[in-house]
């Protein structure tokens, strides 16, 4: 049976790793997990995930500075890391870096999502939304969701590249100061792409004519 595609997993827990690789395997998905963060470095390259998924909390070597490391390599940066922690780290997450942020106990349908749209694709979700993780963006969210629509929501530009790749939403909306919005128009080649600021510019796009 073919793979599914690839996921390496960063948790102190072996139990939980345990749980999770029969899983992702039972779905068809090579799964990759350590214990030991430096293990993980080691075998990243060889390996070549689809995705990485990171525990914040870890013994010797912390999931930030795995995420640090992983960003700072050029094999490797361009890979989406979902962190996971106990704690509402959310602003530390998108600042080193990560494209998703996931609080434990996880939703294991927002993580299937996930893993689901980098490694299979074929998702068609109505709204693709590149934001950073300020409360604005969060109002987005909510906007959309008020309109019975699904939205992939992911907090990098090269996440956003790579969720492209595979998948197909009706728009892409982008609420991230920080970018140049010309250069992700460049990047993300989406022929229905939007610049959004305020809550009302979601309501005027998702308003019917």
């Amino acid at each position: 049976m073919s793979s599914s595609g690839r996921i390496f997993m960063l948790d102190d827990d072996g139990i939980i790793l345990d749980l999770y690789k029969e899983l992702f395997e039972a779905k068809g998905y090579e799964f990759f997990a350590t214990t030991n963060a430096y293990k993980l470095l080691l075998y990243a390259k060889e390996v070549k995930p689809d995705i990485f998924i990171l525990d914040v909390n870890m013994p010797g070597m912390s999931g930030w500075e795995v995420l640090q490391k992983l960003r700072s390599d050029e094999d490797l940066k361009k890979i989406p890391v979902l962190m996971l922690s106990v704690s509402r780290d959310i602003d530390l997450a998108v600042a080193k870096g990560a494209a998703h942020f996931l609080n434990k106990p996880l939703d294991m349908d927002k993580l299937s999502d996930i893993v689901e749209a980098y490694c299979v694709g074929g998702k068609q979700h109505d709204i693709l939304l590149l934001e950073d993780f300020d409360a604005v963006g969060s109002l987005f969210e909510k906007s959309i969701y008020t309109h019975h629509l699904q939205s992939f929501n992911v907090h990098g530009l090269w996440a956003a590249k790579r969720y492209l790749e595979k998948n197909m939403p009706k728009m892409v909306f982008v609420c991230y100061p920080e970018l140049d919005f010309n250069e992700v128009r460049r990047e993300l080649a989406h022929n229905r792409i939007y610049k959004v600021d305020s809550r009302q510019d979601i309501e005027e796009f998702l308003l019917p004519a």
